[in-house]
């Protein structure tokens, strides 16, 4: 309902699926926090276009570049906010060489 309050993470979760439903081209990975970032919804309703890569963050973030350079999809890569340090050369290079992916990082508090 407009105006009603929910979580940042469940508007990201659902705004998500909604570009799914948009655009064939997009597609999203997680870190295995899933039910915690809401990229559930997207799973649920694109199971094809998702991509569950576990805890290892810089292969997530590689995998990303992977897809979005080869087959020209659009990637969210979503996980704890404070996990995607881990992936920082990985993000570094994506970023030099202009590629087409979207990181989104939840719970980025002092602590998860």
């Amino acid at each position: 309902k407009l105006g009603e309050k929910f979580a940042t993470r469940k508007a990201y979760g659902l705004a998500l699926a909604k570009l799914g439903h948009a655009n064939d081209r997009v597609i999203a990975l997680d870190g295995d926090t899933k039910n915690s970032t809401f990229s559930e919804v997207f799973k649920k309703e694109h199971p094809e276009r998702y991509i569950e890569c576990y805890i290892a963050e810089q292969n997530m973030v590689s995998v990303a570049v992977g897809c979005a350079t080869r087959d020209r999809t659009v990637a969210f890569a979503s996980t704890f906010a404070t996990f995607f340090t881990r992936a920082f050369d990985q993000i570094r290079m994506a970023a030099i060489s202009e590629s087409n992916i979207n990181l989104c990082g939840s719970h980025c508090g002092v602590s998860i």
